[in-house]
């Protein structure tokens, strides 16, 4: 790597003309923009994961024999609508196909079903809080750190909560790992709660498919379960639920006087509360599919 970075840094740079410094073709520029959009740096034989403003520039140099110095490479890109992003963790063993199957075909059948049944299409999934999480950026003055006091400890909850597209969300916060009774409470209180039918999407956590989950589903015919697609945890609604409920705590770390399970029941209760902040989570890109069934 520090070979590579020498070269990207000197190599380049030096073989710069001192003249007017060169630049890309509108027809370039568009073949630049589908290069870094539709691939990444290892499918076109980097040995990088991430497109950064030195791998550009040598993509450049490669593709179009044209040498930019690295902040009119960074000008280019913004000019093109690109910029620096926190990029989705997406793992390998996720099935593309799958994905796209369930999208466009497994799942507006389970709609239809569920028009059919007239039942409740509900979301679910669980997620664990950590005391001591990651703490958002604030500013500062440069060269200076700033400092945020924030407890020492390092105790965690967990939250299992089901939402629907019309912005309801039940949940329940429990200790310890997720085991398959405490799942079954879990759907029993959600049966008591939801009068009629539910049709209940998840993943395929062990609690969800072991066999007393199964056995307790085939003694209530009121709840039907649908699996998601293995590694897709992005496809599920609930999901953006923790991303929303842990982004509270970064945003506002704990006072020394604050009780954490408190404070984490209180953010889910003001979660519930506000239906069209729940509609929002069905919205994301990754999970708007689901409305798109619904409207069809």
């Amino acid at each position: 790597m520090d070979q590579y970075r020498r070269r990207g840094k000197k190599g380049l740079e030096s073989r710069q003309s001192k003249g007017p410094e060169p630049r890309l073709t509108k027809r370039q520029q568009r073949q630049l923009f589908k290069l870094i959009v539709e691939k990444t740096p290892m499918q076109l034989k980097f040995p990088y994961a991430l497109w950064t403003l030195p791998l550009v520039q040598e993509l450049i140099a490669q593709r179009f024999g044209v040498v930019l110095h690295r902040t009119t490479v960074g000008r280019l890109l913004r000019s093109l609508g690109l910029s620096p992003q926190k990029p989705a963790r997406r793992a390998f063993e996720r099935d593309e196909r799958e994905c796209a199957y369930w999208a466009n075909e497994k799942f507006p059948a389970i709609v239809e079903q569920v028009r059919r049944r007239q039942s409740a299409l509900l979301f679910g999934d669980e997620a664990g809080v950590h005391e001591d999480g990651p703490i958002a950026r604030t500013w500062g003055a440069k060269g200076r750190r700033p400092v945020v006091r924030v407890t020492g400890r390092r105790r965690r909850i967990n939250v299992i909560s089901a939402v629907s597209a019309r912005g309801r969300l039940w949940f329940r916060c429990f200790k310890g790992t997720l085991t398959a009774p405490r799942f079954i409470q879990f759907l029993d209180a959600l049966l008591h709660d939801v009068r009629g039918p539910i049709d209940l999407v998840l993943d395929k956590h062990p609690a969800h498919a072991a066999a007393a989950t199964r056995r307790f589903i085939l003694d209530h015919p009121r709840l039907r379960v649908h699996f998601l697609p293995s590694y897709a945890p992005d496809m599920n609604p609930d999901e953006h639920v923790w991303g929303y409920l842990k982004g509270l705590f970064r945003r506002e770390p704990l006072a020394a006087t604050e009780d954490f399970d408190s404070a984490v029941l209180n953010s889910m209760e003001q979660i519930q509360g506000d239906r069209p902040l729940v509609r929002s989570f069905f919205e994301n890109p990754e999970a708007d599919y689901v409305l798109r069934a619904l409207a069809n």
